[in-house]
């Protein structure tokens, strides 16, 4: 009879801590990459040595060109989404793909909405970066695209370390040319080693650009459709491109010692990783509060809030001396689709215009049908209309669009045209 007892105690603790341990992984964020990145030094051989090398490069070039800091120019980033789905509910929407990209920009340009969530003791190192994301609309053979690609798996699971996400032959889906797209793998789940909870990871930047870019879980895009709380509200994301940007962890991963860094001046210095989120101040490492509510610590979504200045300027520095081609792939919007036999010859008119324009194309031998879109600097089709092709022409109110700078994409069959129309 005791035996049995304690059979029966041990397996109620059993569930009871099996329990526990699925709602703490569920509840917590768990980032991969200081995993992959210390997976990849041990596995690619230079790589170590190289990163280093890098590493002295950036705090140079990040100490000579501190006037990053007070620039107005605004660098724009092509994104390509890879959705890898095995399940219909892995295979998230456009809208909730658009819901993250503009919570990228929201963060970047710091007009989040809850930027008055910040502590007045940080409010005065809280940085617009001055970098904005777009789907891209230009493929690497310099077709249009929805910056979105769809690829139904056999496999609902992706192991970290291993990169299965980024290669078609492994169940996921080939990068796009890393120099000139940010590649963003959403998948089903991640496994390091076997082991789940990983919300997503990046490959720190300076390795190959065969597998370079992002993955996250479907459960952590945007703020709508899968998105599950506490990480409802797109800053997984933001967290990840920060990493591909070379920011580490606001605490240095040193395991609570306080003699890591995140190599930036402007951040107290921390001891470990925060969750939830806490009150200020929350002091550790005898600093005067953590900077819990920075992208790069491990809140809830709703608790982060801040990039800081010389996390900026590690961004750009980053960006100039690593990324230097994505900053004028001209990408995002197809500002120069490569030449193209299959051309639909149009105007617009007039160009700039305010309330009305005309949209006339030549008789091509067209297909029956020709295909209009008007998308936003961000990447969102704003209007969207098939009319006959032989029509020659048609006109489009645009009155309820924003001031700004559009793309108008014309598709008939296998022939393409895109434009650019500036509305005033």
């Amino acid at each position: 009879m005791k035996y049995k007892l304690i059979l029966l105690t041990s397996f109620i603790l059993f569930h009871l801590l099996s329990s526990q341990v699925k709602l703490y992984a569920q509840s917590i964020r768990n980032c991969g990459t200081d995993r992959h990145l210390e997976y990849q030094k041990k596995n690619i051989p230079g790589l170590k040595q190289k990163l280093i090398k890098q590493e002295n490069n950036i705090t140079k070039a990040t100490k000579s060109r501190n006037n990053f800091s007070k620039g107005k120019q605004i660098i724009y980033i092509p994104v390509v989404f890879h959705v890898i789905w095995s399940l219909n509910i892995h295979n998230i929407s456009n809208a909730q793909i658009n819901s993250q990209i503009d919570i990228l920009n929201q963060d970047y340009r710091r007009l989040n909405s809850d930027t008055s969530l910040t502590p007045n003791d940080f409010k005065a190192v809280a940085a617009d970066v001055g970098i904005e994301f777009c789907l891209a609309h230009q493929d690497p053979d310099g077709n249009w695209t929805d910056g979105i690609t769809r690829t139904h798996s056999s496999k609902s699971v992706f192991e970290m370390n291993t990169d299965e996400a980024k290669f078609t032959s492994t169940g996921g889906y080939d990068a796009w040319d890393a120099t000139k797209y940010l590649n963003i793998w959403i998948v089903p789940s991640i496994s390091d080693n076997g082991m789940g909870g990983i919300l997503g990871y990046t490959q720190w930047p300076g390795g190959s650009w065969t597998t370079d870019g992002v993955v996250i879980a479907y459960k952590y895009i945007g703020n709508i459709g899968t998105a599950v709380a506490p990480f409802n509200l797109g800053r997984t994301a933001t967290h990840e491109i920060g990493h591909w940007l070379g920011l580490s962890h606001i605490w240095g991963d040193d395991n609570g010692a306080c003699w890591g860094s995140d190599n930036i001046d402007d951040t107290p210095n921390q001891a470990g990783s925060n969750y939830g989120c806490p009150t200020h101040p929350s002091i550790s490492c005898s600093n005067n509060g953590d900077m819990f509510m920075n992208y790069m610590d491990y809140t809830d979504d709703t608790c982060m809030n801040i990039f800081t200045i010389d996390q900026k300027i590690r961004m750009l520095t980053v960006l100039d001396s690593i990324r230097p081609i994505i900053k004028t792939s001209g990408k995002c919007q197809a500002n120069s689709i490569e030449s193209n036999k299959n051309i639909i010859d149009f105007s617009i008119s007039p160009n700039p215009s305010s309330f009305m324009l005309l949209l006339s194309w030549k008789n091509q031998s067209l297909a029956k049908k020709i295909e209009i879109k008007i998308i936003d600097v961000y990447g969102r089709v704003v209007i969207e209309l098939t009319k006959e092709s032989n029509k020659l022409n048609t006109n489009i109110k645009i009155n309820n669009l924003e001031p700004g700078l559009y793309l108008i994409n014309l598709k008939s069959g296998s022939m393409l045209g895109t434009k650019k129309l500036i509305i005033q």
